[in-house]
């Protein structure tokens, strides 16, 4: 029997805030946000894109059974209490990216030799969505990194966005209102965007008059430009002038120096806590490394150095040693989705996580066979989806699922094949 949902015959705004005594309380997404008596409200669809730039110790991760009655691996292992939750793909790559560490850079676009002088990267799936959804949230998209020299998002000529490097920096500006000073001072910095706008839309309407039907079709498309940013001004002004968000947990601190796993933790709870109060609904995390992890708090580790074991059994030890608490760190990410409710459901049933690497195998530099944890997003999980790595499909066809699962409509990413990745259905 379908559940009915009650609502009153009340409307409430998406941001409304129980305000008083100086105070402001944002509210979750509630019922009566919606129109009364609608049908049943739809919770948005987001997504949250991981790479780690060092991949994993395949032997530790892909289990030698397909399909859901697997023996779990010393990794999976970790993952038994979401083992529902998750699925893990292997045998996938991008066709023609076989460029060792720079094969990151297409990560999330699959475009082709990044090694080459002459490589232009493409636009990543995330920018192509926040394109398209992005206006329906204050921030369009979030790009993390525990490094501010990688990047694992690309604009659509193909610059690399520039990350967050501080979990607690964008706490700040996510969820801490700032004084009535900081506020004034930010509102005016926006006002004045707009007033630099109008002065260079004046001018190019003067030039208009003076030039050709070709010139004047660019000046067209500049106005439109220009329009479309003073709407996002605008919109920034007032979301300037309200309240932030209360995600009713303390400000975090940065984790100290070298503690990148811990740093990664604390990015996927910023990165969760924004999703959760439809502040944004992509976001991008890129773990470059670390040299200290959670579980040998005292002991250093050279990460590069031992992804480049060598089948050296110490350094392997070493080396498991890190990626088993960068998957436990997924792991407690994927547990607070589980125990978020969003309309009765679970905030993992509408968010699509998938974590990976640019590289199958960091030692030798291979970039076949990538390792993929796809979670959430509505799909069926609790298998090991294996592909033939000497023939796989290409990973672009799991970004158009992605792109699809935002609802972006579109049948073609990358070098995709306009097909769907055999063994991941919707459920």
């Amino acid at each position: 029997m379908k559940n009915v949902t009650f609502t009153t015959r009340r409307t409430l705004s998406r941001r409304t805030f129980l305000k008083g005594t100086g105070v402001a309380l944002a509210l979750p997404w509630l019922d009566a946000m919606h129109a009364a008596l609608a049908a049943e409200p739809v919770a948005p669809r987001r997504f949250i894109g991981i790479l780690n730039y060092f991949s994993f110790h395949a032997p530790h991760l892909f289990p030698a059974e397909q399909g859901t009655d697997y023996t779990p691996t010393p990794y999976l292992e970790l993952l038994g209490e979401h083992r529902r939750d998750f699925s893990l793909i292997s045998g996938l790559n991008h066709p023609e990216v076989r460029d060792g560490h720079t094969s990151d850079k297409s990560f999330f676009t699959g475009a082709p030799h990044p090694a080459s002088p002459s490589f232009r990267n493409t636009v990543s799936l995330d920018q192509l969505a926040a394109s398209r959804i992005g206006r329906s949230t204050r921030f369009a998209s979030l790009n993390f990194s525990t490094s501010g020299n990688y990047s694992c998002s690309y604009t659509p000529s193909g610059v690399a966005v520039p990350p967050e490097t501080s979990a607690a920096r964008m706490f700040t500006r996510l969820f801490v209102d700032g004084t009535r000073a900081e506020v004034t001072a930010e509102v005016a910095r926006i006002s004045e965007g707009q007033s630099i706008l109008d002065r260079v839309a004046g001018q190019a309407r003067q030039l208009q008059r003076d030039v050709g039907s070709a010139d004047r079709d660019k000046l067209d498309q500049y106005f439109t430009s220009v329009r479309e940013l003073e709407v996002r001004m605008k919109k920034a002004e007032s979301y300037a002038r309200q309240p932030k968000p209360n995600p009713g947990v303390p400000p975090l601190r940065d984790p100290g120096l070298g503690e990148d796993t811990a740093h990664f933790g604390c990015m996927m709870d910023v990165a969760r806590l924004a999703l959760q109060t439809d502040l944004t609904r992509i976001v991008t995390l890129y773990f470059v490394g670390t040299s200290k992890t959670p579980s040998r708090p005292a002991d250093s580790f050279a990460y590069h150095d031992l992804s480049h074991h060598g089948q050296d059994k110490g350094k392997i030890e070493r080396l498991a040693i890190l990626e088993r608490d960068v998957i436990r760190e997924w792991g407690g990410l994927i547990g607070k989705l589980k125990s978020t409710p969003e309309h009765g459901r679970r905030l993992l049933d509408q968010t699509m996580v998938v974590m990976g690497a640019g590289m199958g195998n960091a030692s030798s530099h291979d970039a076949t066979n990538l390792p993929i944890f796809v979670a959430g997003g509505g799909f069926k999980h609790g298998r090991h989806i294996a592909h033939n790595p000497k023939s796989p499909p290409p990973l672009c066809n799991l970004w158009v699922q992605t792109l699809q699962h935002l609802g972006v409509e579109t049948e073609k990413f990358g070098t995709s094949k306009g097909q769907a990745i055999a063994g991941l259905d919707v459920a």
